[in-house]
């Protein structure tokens, strides 16, 4: 008899639905990817929608928040098999970030006996840049007559040249910021020519200039009550930092790393 049931194709049509539809159903029911809202999410849910409005949530309320809840679990789940954590700067940087903090986890603040002991060993960081007073006569192109220019402010005649943004003079000027605003040529050119004497025209990220240099300081060390902000900033971004390495050397070999070389 079960050879002959066996053999009718409508029993082995439907012998068949039965094996597909269990397959179907066992991959149906598979938790792996669910998408899980327990009663412990509804209360935290209800309570942070209170604490934001001030009203009880209602049951069209849960269920807006649970609909909302339920479709960015999804679409999160959708961007990561996309991959977009590894091609999306800002994504990769807030879980490196993240990472971070799950490494090393709150930090106390330092004493100030260990901030001191940091400030003395890296004391050469901790100091005051440079500084350069100057007026300028400022041209956003070369003029024709520069020596005639030249001559006359030499001559302490008035020149009247283009209009600059900061004006003509420029006060107790870091180096730093010399540098990032008219560029490392026209800062390495003041300190071959004597002070309260006319130059030019000296080239700019922004055009053409006539300077004089009227008064410079040296660098100077900051005391570690003038440099305790930054003292404190840098001793906690090294302890980030070693925690990170430790971190990472105890992976010891889980990441093949291949550095390409230029021949």
């Amino acid at each position: 008899m079960l050879k002959v049931l066996i053999r009718d194709p409508l029993v082995m049509f439907l012998g068949l639905g039965v094996i597909v539809f269990g397959l179907y159903y066992g991959l149906e029911n598979d938790d792996s990817d669910a998408v899980e809202l327990s009663e412990s999410n509804r209360n935290v849910f209800a309570e942070q929608f209170e604490l934001l409005t001030g009203r009880q949530a209602t049951q069209a309320d849960l269920a807006k928040i649970e609909d909302d809840y339920i479709r960015e679990e999804v679409l999160f789940r959708e961007a990561i098999d996309a991959g977009m954590h590894l091609i999306d700067p800002e994504v990769r940087e807030k879980l490196v970030q993240e990472m971070r903090y799950q490494i090393t986890g709150y930090l106390p603040d330092p004493d100030e006996a260990k901030l001191v002991a940091y400030y003395l060993k890296h004391i050469d960081r901790y100091y005051v840049e440079p500084t350069y007073s100057f007026q300028h006569v400022f041209f956003e192109q070369l003029p024709d007559n520069s020596e005639e220019i030249l001559a006359k402010l030499t001559r302490g005649e008035e020149v009247k040249g283009d209009e600059f943004w900061r004006g003509r003079l420029m006060p107790a000027y870091g180096v730093s910021m010399i540098r990032g605003m008219f560029g490392k040529a026209f800062l390495d050119t003041m300190d071959k020519h004597a002070f309260s004497e006319w130059y030019g025209p000296q080239e700019s990220l922004l055009g053409w200039h006539f300077v004089k240099v009227t008064h410079s300081t040296p660098r100077s060390p900051l005391t570690f009550d003038e440099a305790k902000m930054q003292v404190t900033n840098d001793y906690v971004v090294d302890r980030l930092d070693s925690a990170v390495k430790d971190y990472i050397d105890d992976l010891g070999d889980k990441y093949r790393i291949i550095k390409h070389v230029k021949e």
